[in-house]
């Protein structure tokens, strides 16, 4: 957007800044998404609540089979909602940077459940096939470990974990076989000995990618790993 004055009114006028998710006009203070729309989202009362859920979904589907060190979500994640919209434009419609508002929101978040200071060394997204990055130019889980990495001061090493090979849409697949599907899927290098790993996504359906991921990084040498996403699916 160009700067205020007569420039910036008729640029906008021309060029409005209008939500991801309705279209309309934004205001000031609005980022991406207007207000109204992000009213429509359902978010955790708070970080412990969301961890609670998290810790729920996923020892119901791995047992004591994937341990976590801590995890936080934002949102509660509804199929047809305006969440589901604006997450769709992020990750497929070109919104990159709603990536690193939902970053930043997720940063203040997770600062908020653990008294000013989160526990991790550095942050990993979780990656994507390199043909796939291609295809879409960039990974919406970077953008969003951006916007943690800036919030905490922590660094983003995506270096650390790359999907080895291109696997099958998750979309509709089964808890069993969204683990085959990714199974030997992702490999980790140059991990410092003992870290403590921040591993993000954009949404935890079954956490099934959380699991492989988690696993090549306890493998390459991390000490813990924590989870962060924008959104927990919800049960539906």
């Amino acid at each position: 957007m160009m700067g205020g004055g007569f420039g910036g009114e008729l640029f906008h006028m021309l060029f409005p800044d209008v939500c991801v998710v309705c279209s309309s006009l934004l205001v000031e203070g609005e980022a991406l998404c207007c207000n109204t729309c992000r009213r429509e989202f359902s978010p955790f009362a708070s970080p412990l609540e969301s961890e609670s859920m998290l810790r729920a979904s996923i020892s119901g589907r791995f047992g004591s089979g994937f341990v976590f060190r801590q995890g936080w979500c934002r949102y509660l994640f509804h199929k047809g909602s305006p969440l589901q919209e604006a997450l769709h434009a992020m990750k497929y419609g070109g919104v990159h940077a709603l990536g690193g508002v939902f970053g930043r929101e997720l940063g203040e978040w997770m600062l908020i459940g653990s008294g000013g200071e989160v526990m991790v060394d550095c942050i990993v997204p979780v990656p994507l096939h390199r043909m796939k990055k291609t295809e879409r130019t960039y990974n919406q889980a970077e953008k969003i470990a951006e916007g943690i990495g800036a919030v905490m001061a922590t660094p983003v090493m995506g270096t650390l974990l790359v999907r080895t090979r291109q696997t099958a849409s998750q979309t509709g697949l089964a808890a069993v076989d969204r683990r085959k599907n990714l199974a030997g899927a992702f490999r980790a290098s140059g991990v410092p000995g003992g870290a403590r790993v921040l591993l993000v996504d954009d949404v935890v359906t079954t956490g099934a990618t959380m699991a492989a991921a988690a696993e090549a990084l306890i493998e390459g040498g991390a000490g813990s790993v924590s989870l962060a996403a924008v959104a927990l699916a919800a049960k539906e």
